[in-house]
């Protein structure tokens, strides 16, 4: 009995290991989405970038950067300010993409949540972002259901930026300052 329940652990054990491991076939699949989403987007070729996306009330687009955010939650709403943006910003933009640290997880066998760091440079100026794509497997072709990127961190801020910790004991020492000036004024 007990070898059989040690077979059934590793079994159950490797097989939800296994589900959350993505292919270097799907790896590549999901980048060359990635790159051809960006591709028509600064191509400004709002048929193709579309083709891109799965258009549902549940597709999600979110760009975070350092003065605003801008979120759309549905295809309807997604499509519509895109096509105008595309009319407003009509004029192919060159750029170069650097984009490295991905990090696969493999939701389910049609659900793939990816994230990356990238550098984007545009007439010299290099803006990095953290990004987040979910994909979903349709008909045999991955199809974004959610971009977030997130804009404006420097690499100087990114690479010396404070641990956690050290913040958080920076500002109990503040409070602590604080709390004691208010006890010297009450006395």
């Amino acid at each position: 009995m007990k070898p059989y329940l040690i077979l059934l652990f590793v079994l159950l054990f490797t097989n939800s290991y296994a589900q959350n491991v993505t292919t270097s076939e799907e790896q590549t699949a999901i980048k060359q989405i990635i790159a051809a989403e960006s591709n028509y987007y600064y191509a400004r070729n709002i048929e193709k970038w579309a083709e891109c996306y799965r258009q549902t009330p549940q597709t999600y687009w979110a760009l975070v950067e350092k003065d605003h955010t801008t979120q759309k939650d549905g295809w309807d709403n997604i499509s519509s300010f895109m096509k105008k943006y595309f009319k407003e910003n009509s004029k192919a933009v060159k750029y170069i993409f650097k984009r490295d640290s991905y990090n696969f997880r493999k939701v389910n066998p049609t659900y793939i949540w990816v994230t990356f760091d990238q550098t984007k440079t545009t007439n010299g100026k290099k803006e990095l972002s953290k990004e987040t794509r979910i994909l979903e497997l349709i008909k045999g072709e991955w199809k974004i259901v959610n971009a977030t990127g997130f804009f404006g961190p420097s690499e100087k801020t990114t690479k010396t930026e404070e641990p956690v910790k050290e913040k958080v004991k920076k500002e109990e020492v503040i409070k602590e300052k604080t709390d004691e000036k208010s006890k010297k004024k009450n006395l």
